[in-house]
């Protein structure tokens, strides 16, 4: 956020009925609170839509944050799987906070931590059964959302919680980019802006036509990326030197290292699945979803 999230006083005072808020975390323009409601924590997003100069701009960028908010909260009201997180009681609106205005809506508050936090504590490497769960979690997300027409655009260690509950042990969280193949774009120039997280970017999102042919393929190579790196603590591309145009160039030229050169102790069949989902063209990549949950339950 560019200025200051609101103080969780400023929070607890403009939604009736919170209490106990905490900020917990901040990312671009979006605050995450824990909060009370009715005596069940949830977790409170605050959205900015930030001040432009310009009036028009300004129009325009506030109907684009506007609508993708709504589209990521219609699109975690129709998917059901306990792989993907559930929305809260506060539904979506509009707020002003501190002078600022918000969008905001509460979601599920889901005990555990992310991927990308555990890989930085650098814990022991994973088993292959646990590699196995998790990437039945993420295919299993991937089919759901893509039953109902999205690709979230956006899968990486970030965006994964793993929870306590030992019947829930992956959630897929953020759907604030996913792309809904039935609506129009919500870009005013759709090729000149990409909205993706780089490191994890599928290389076909790179070509400015995206649009025309862009399915669920994306979302199984991020995935992929995901499984990845979780398991090897280690990305198959990026190197955390390289500044954005090498991480570009990696994504579309450079072929992405085996995962059995890193983990040796992994099946063989296991690490050919990750190294196919990570083909650079979709077409190669497997594509029944179906039959890859099945490959992925073989030895759990």
């Amino acid at each position: 956020m560019k200025r200051p999230p609101p103080s969780n006083e400023t929070v607890e005072a403009a939604f009736p009925g919170i209490t106990n808020a905490s900020l917990f975390d901040t990312g671009g323009f979006k605050a995450v609170y824990s909060v009370e409601i009715l005596g069940r924590k949830e977790a409170l997003e605050l959205v900015e839509i930030p001040e432009l100069n310009d009036p028009h701009e300004a129009d325009i960028f506030r109907a684009e944050v506007t609508s993708r908010v709504r589209r990521e909260v219609e699109a975690l009201r129709i998917c059901k799987v306990a792989e993907i997180v559930k929305l809260g009681t506060v539904p979506f609106q509009r707020v002003q906070l501190n002078g600022a205005e918000f969008l905001a809506y509460s979601e599920e508050f889901l005990d555990g931590k992310d991927l990308w936090n555990i890989l930085i504590a650098a814990p022991a490497l994973p088993g292959e059964k646990e590699l196995r769960r998790l990437s039945i979690a993420l295919l299993n997300a991937i089919r759901e959302l893509w039953g109902h027409g999205y690709v979230h655009r956006d899968i990486k260690p970030k965006n994964v919680m793993k929870l306590k509950a030992p019947n829930r042990e992956f959630v897929l969280l953020d759907l604030g980019i996913a792309f809904a193949v039935n609506e129009t774009a919500l870009t005013a120039n759709p090729s000149e802006r990409i909205v993706a997280t780089y490191r994890y970017l599928a290389p076909e999102m790179l070509n400015p036509n995206f649009r025309d042919t862009i399915d669920y393929r994306s979302d199984l190579y991020t995935a992929a990326l995901t499984v990845f790196e979780y398991a090897a603590q280690a990305h198959p591309l990026a190197q955390d030197r390289d500044d954005l145009m090498q991480t570009i160039s990696r994504a579309l030229r450079q072929p992405p290292t085996p995962l059995k050169s890193l983990r040796s102790d992994l099946s063989d069949e296991f690490c050919r699945t990750i190294d196919q989902l990570l083909k650079k063209k979709p077409a190669l990549r497997p594509g029944n979803l179906n039959l890859l949950i099945e490959t992925m339950r073989k030895e759990i």
